[in-house]
């Protein structure tokens, strides 16, 4: 792709990969991407800003999403969609793709709990997974890790754990967990087919 050479090359491969995970990962709109990749840019390669302004985000994403784009029934994510939903009910804040890092995660998770403690719900953990473990899958792992904890005394970290995990094989995943709470729950096999 042309686009390419305006661009310093590692800043060139970084922001197309960067829109291929995003369209793979199934979460965001093109201007949100667009919105990512300038910011992304701004941020790491300040020298390359004036020379992105000629870049049309819109065709190049365009062009990837008919490339990378998931398409089929999203049985998977479905399932995952499910298993989050029954885990809210038990009062565990759950985040699809919270944040890049786990740090990130836990901040998102820890902003959603404050809020819905204030409005007087009973929040108990936390239940997540970041855009760098779903890099993982796109990278040929079949493995999807959650990370989760606790916010109550009444509830453990571990006993937060095996609810995830219950939940989760019951909606039909197969996962591994050592039982600790510093071990990270799992789908296996998992084959991710999310569409935006």
């Amino acid at each position: 792709m042309d686009w390419k050479n305006k661009l310093d090359e590692c800043c060139a491969n970084e922001v197309e990969e960067m829109i291929v995970n995003s369209i793979k990962a199934g979460f965001l709109s093109n201007e949100e991407i667009k919105d990512d990749c300038e910011l992304y840019i701004e941020e790491e390669y300040p020298d390359d800003i004036e020379k992105s302004v000629d870049i049309d985000f819109y065709t190049i994403i365009a062009a990837l999403r008919d490339e990378f784009q998931n398409t089929g029934t999203q049985e998977n994510f479905l399932k995952l969609d499910l298993a989050f939903n029954n885990m809210e009910k038990k009062g565990i804040v759950t985040e699809h793709c919270a944040g890049y890092t786990l740090s990130d995660g836990i901040d998102d998770c820890n902003e959603e709990a404050r809020e819905r403690m204030k409005e007087g719900e009973t929040i108990i953990g936390y239940c997540f997974y970041t855009m760098q473990d779903l890099e993982h899958l796109f990278d040929g792992s079949t493995t999807l890790y959650f990370c989760f904890g606790n916010y109550s005394d009444k509830v453990t970290a571990t006993e937060i754990g095996q609810i995830i995990a219950n939940e989760l094989e019951k909606v039909g995943f197969s996962t591994k967990w050592e039982g600790l709470a510093d071990k990270r729950v799992a789908i296996l096999d998992m084959v991710w087919d999310k569409q935006y």
